[in-house]
């Protein structure tokens, strides 16, 4: 969904995301250990979706105009903010982002299809209802 976290609108024509959540390990392993050991840095998290592209659609304009005909950069938070939908409508993951990258590629007798990646900033949050 594109808006604010909970109430924003579906963006249609998509057929799926992706989202990874990591942390970064240090090796502090000494000298003469079997086996590694590690301390944990930072966390992040990034993804993608996918779709159809109709860019009629108001949400996938606004998502696009975000990277390609505005400043790119630009937050998207508060009421510009992603969230994803789990198992039910009143399950989400949400936070502040940046898109990083839009693919377009149309297919000869084909639907033109996009991929818009985004990088998170901050702590995502999780909603369950």
């Amino acid at each position: 969904a594109y808006g604010t976290a909970g109430s924003g609108t579906a963006v249609d024509y998509t057929d799926g995301y992706r989202i990874d959540v990591s942390l970064d390990m240090a090796d502090v392993s000494r000298q003469g250990q079997s086996w590694k050991e590690g301390i944990p840095g930072q966390a992040g998290w990034s993804g993608s979706f996918s779709g159809q592209l109709v860019v009629g659609n108001p949400q996938q304009k606004a998502i696009l105009d975000n990277i390609i005909a505005t400043t790119p950069g630009t937050k998207l938070t508060g009421a510009t903010a992603l969230s994803f939908l789990l198992e039910d409508t009143g399950d989400y993951l949400t936070g502040d982002s940046y898109i990083t990258g839009v693919s377009i590629s149309p297919g000869v007798g084909d639907a033109v299809k996009f991929t818009i990646n985004f990088q998170g900033t901050g702590a995502p949050s999780l909603t369950v209802a």
